[in-house]
């Protein structure tokens, strides 16, 4: 399998878990979705804003191999990891929809040479940094996975049910 197909289902699971997810958090009240809760960035909404943010900051540190970030340039967004876009969920969804599709869009981009590439950045921290593009595609989608876990949890405690989030229940194309 080449090196880019991990990526490709990668974004294609982001975009249909942060919709499932999206959906199930769109039915809750505001103050559900705002109270600190005790996740790291305190509230389920500052979970997904938090997403949001840093998918937008690597899309614009990864640009350089594929340009397509102009589709987005029109978000803005603080520059801070915990930043806010906003305190409305129904707002940030469809940026969240946006940002899943320029994702797919751009790992459907990958070619073989582009397993080598390196991207050069300065981080969050003000920090000059080196990285390989494919650890840096893991870093995405990981940490993405990774702040989704908390919101189930949330969600859990709260007793909301937000059904499957494993990977092998994501529909295939003949699901449809």
């Amino acid at each position: 399998m080449p090196w880019s197909d991990h990526h490709r289902r990668a974004a294609r699971y982001n975009r249909w878990i942060n919709e499932s997810l999206y959906q199930v958090c769109l039915a809750l009240p505001a103050p559900q979705l705002n109270d600190d809760c005790g996740l790291f960035f305190q509230s389920i909404n500052g979970s997904w804003n938090h997403l949001l943010i840093t998918d937008l900051m690597w899309l614009s540190r990864m640009q350089h191999v594929y340009p397509i970030l102009e589709e987005l340039k029109d978000i803005d967004f603080p520059r801070r990891l915990n930043g806010q876009i906003s305190d409305q969920l129904q707002l940030l969804w469809p940026l969240r929809q946006r940002v899943d599709d320029v994702l797919i869009r751009w790992c459907d981009l990958l070619r073989q040479d582009d397993a080598t590439a390196v991207i050069e950045y300065t981080s969050s921290s003000g920090q000059p940094r080196v990285k390989p593009l494919d650890q840096i595609l893991q870093h995405l989608f990981n940490h993405q996975t990774h702040h989704r876990g908390q919101i189930t949890a949330a969600l859990s405690a709260i007793g909301t049910d937000y059904g499957e989030t494993d990977l092998l229940f994501m529909p295939q194309p003949d699901d449809c």
